[in-house]
């Protein structure tokens, strides 16, 4: 609601700028561009949340049905309310003094609403963002939840409150959050993170294309609509930015590619040990 009201006020109280929404040919060029591809980071960032609702599949009542519309209807939010936000920073705000900022909300503020609105927007921004954080404080834990059910050396993780509540998965959750808030860098935090999920992401939607060439008979509840094309664009889009990543911020993407290995070397270390056919083989040899 806050940011309905925050778009209704723009668009009907805003001063109107001198900006044309319409692309130009020499905008083309613009999209091949690193700076294009760094930017899109931070796009994605506010899209991740799209598959959040995976996570908890487990808790649906016939997920079947309400897994695809939650999924689809998230992301037609998101994406309405993304698209129009930028479109109001743009209509209220001289281009200029948005450029290079972070808090451009309260900087459309200010000029929609004056300084004092500006600092407003800003706080009722934090407000909003509480839920957010509560809903991923929520989500987030079941995964390590997950892994603790699947790997005995991590089941620590499965342990729940008498509440029912992953306890410390959440815990574990927190600290890292509080290590990453210490670095006191929000673009760095981003790029680290975001290298990591478009790597995850990448894999995955490659592991899609591979199941269906190896294993075409598989039961498939769920179908990737538009396939091959929409996967194929996905993977495109994914290694453009990728690539970027690594050439404009190598150390973030290095520190990415270090978790994303040190998480295959814990998975494949755990797993071995948790693999019931070698404890069983090692059994009968006995």
């Amino acid at each position: 609601m806050l940011i309905v009201a925050f778009l209704i006020a723009g668009f009907v109280v805003g001063t109107p700028q001198p900006v044309s929404f319409a692309p130009e040919v020499s905008d083309f060029a613009l999209v091949a561009s690193a700076p294009f591809a760094i930017g899109l980071v931070f796009v994605m960032y506010s899209f991740s949340g799209w598959n959040a609702a995976t996570y908890i599949i487990g808790e649906m009542r016939t997920p079947q049905q309400n897994l695809p519309r939650a999924l689809l209807a998230g992301t037609l939010i998101v994406l309405v309310l993304y698209v129009a936000l930028n479109a109001v920073f743009l209509h209220t705000t001289p281009i200029d003094k948005l450029s290079g900022q972070l808090d451009v909300a309260r900087i459309a503020g200010s000029y929609i609403f004056g300084d004092v609105g500006g600092r407003i927007v800003g706080a009722m921004i934090c407000i909003g963002l509480v839920s957010s954080i509560s809903a991923m404080m929520w989500i987030g834990p079941r995964v390590m939840m997950t892994m603790g059910e699947d790997i005995p050396s991590l089941r620590i993780f499965a342990r729940k409150s008498t509440r029912g509540a992953p306890a410390y998965a959440i815990l574990f959750q927190l600290t890292v959050a509080n290590l990453m808030l210490f670095t006191r860098s929000f673009e760095a935090v981003l790029d680290f993170i975001q290298f990591a999920l478009l790597f995850c992401s990448f894999f995955t939607v490659l592991g899609v294309i591979k199941l269906r060439m190896t294993h075409p008979d598989l039961p498939r509840p769920y179908r990737a609509w538009g396939y091959p094309i929409t996967p194929m664009v996905f993977l495109l889009v994914t290694a453009f930015m990728m690539y970027y990543l690594l050439m404009e911020r190598p150390l973030q993407s290095a520190f990415g590619i270090l978790i994303m290995i040190s998480g295959l070397l814990i998975y494949a270390v755990f797993r071995k040990r948790a693999d019931p056919r070698s404890a069983s083989a090692s059994k009968s040899n006995q």
